[in-house]
């Protein structure tokens, strides 16, 4: 992260997007936060990676895509989403994280 913000400071304009977990609003413990973050990553709910000068980078592959549930049922924010009748929103969710990715990795040339 020091690594991308000098970075950016050396090739200004720039804009830095970070996913800052919240225990207290997302409702997880806080000893969690680090796994938050991580299954975020590794769900491709918030994929790593960077555009400089108009070309794709991607910064971080996971070994195995896992689904975006094991992101969402950790956090209370999300509980009302594995009620049976909102089955069909968790897989909407699900398509779009993995449309998303692929477009990525189309741009990037990770396929």
């Amino acid at each position: 992260m020091t690594e991308k913000v000098r970075k950016a400071f050396a090739n200004t304009p720039a804009v830095i997007v970070v996913l800052q977990p919240c225990p207290t609003n997302w409702g997880f413990n806080s000893d969690m936060t680090v796994q938050i973050s991580k299954l975020a990553a590794d769900t491709c709910f918030w994929p790593l990676y960077e555009i400089e000068h108009g070309k794709y980078k991607l910064n971080y592959k996971p070994n195995k895509k896992l689904p975006v549930t094991e992101f969402l049922k950790e956090q209370g924010r999300f509980k009302h989403l594995f009620r049976p009748e909102n089955k069909p929103m968790i897989e909407k969710i699900q398509q779009y994280v993995d449309t998303e990715w692929e477009r990525l990795t189309r741009l990037t040339g990770s396929e």
